[in-house]
């Protein structure tokens, strides 16, 4: 029934080392950057990591529609028989929005002022997204063993189920036939 959805992005798992990894990573381009803030999605919208001056609640919203805006530009791609768009920019009056893919899985978005270079945005972005592409790696190899692992449990415990339901159930045969045996 569910076979079609995208398990990377139904039950991918980020653990804390890679979490750490992910926010030193982030810091890092911040600061480089000088940046307003930074996000790490997934392609489903969904915020992985942020840093910023300040929380701001709309970065949920901005995190779904950056990715709505990346899976339109994918369309576009292969429309245009190109292998993808790997990097979106929108420029606003007071803000710019740099997205660049992480392996065509995850979504880096810098937000910053027109202060900052975007020549500069996108050669420091390119080196992040070097970075998170190995901890994405990570991540991956974690969660196919993590499944893997899962998978053996769970059919070790419904063998065991199916097994414990059928020996009382033959207990109770045994029990019934000697019942009868003993009336007569």
């Amino acid at each position: 029934m569910f076979d079609h959805l995208d398990p990377d992005l139904t039950s991918m798992v980020v653990g804390a080392e890679e979490s750490e990894a992910i926010s030193a990573c982030l810091d890092r381009l911040m600061v480089d950057t000088g940046a307003s803030y930074i996000m790490l999605l997934d392609r489903a919208g969904q915020v992985l990591s942020w840093k910023g001056d300040a929380p701001r609640p709309e970065m949920t919203h901005l995190g779904a529609l950056l990715a709505g805006s990346y899976a339109s530009s994918r369309e576009m791609a292969r429309l245009l028989k190109e292998d993808n768009f790997r990097v979106l920019v929108q420029e606003g009056a007071r803000e710019r929005v740099f997205t660049e893919t992480v392996e065509d899985r995850w979504l880096l978005v810098v937000v910053f002022d027109h202060q900052a270079h975007l020549g500069l945005v996108k050669v420091l972005a390119k080196r992040a997204t070097q970075s998170l592409s190995g901890v994405l790696h990570v991540v991956i190899e974690r969660n196919h063993d993590r499944r893997s692992r899962i998978t053996g449990e769970l059919r070790r415990a419904a063998v065991d189920t199916i097994d414990l339901i059928f020996s009382q159930d033959d207990r109770a045969t045994e029990s019934r036939s000697t019942d009868k045996k003993q009336w007569p």
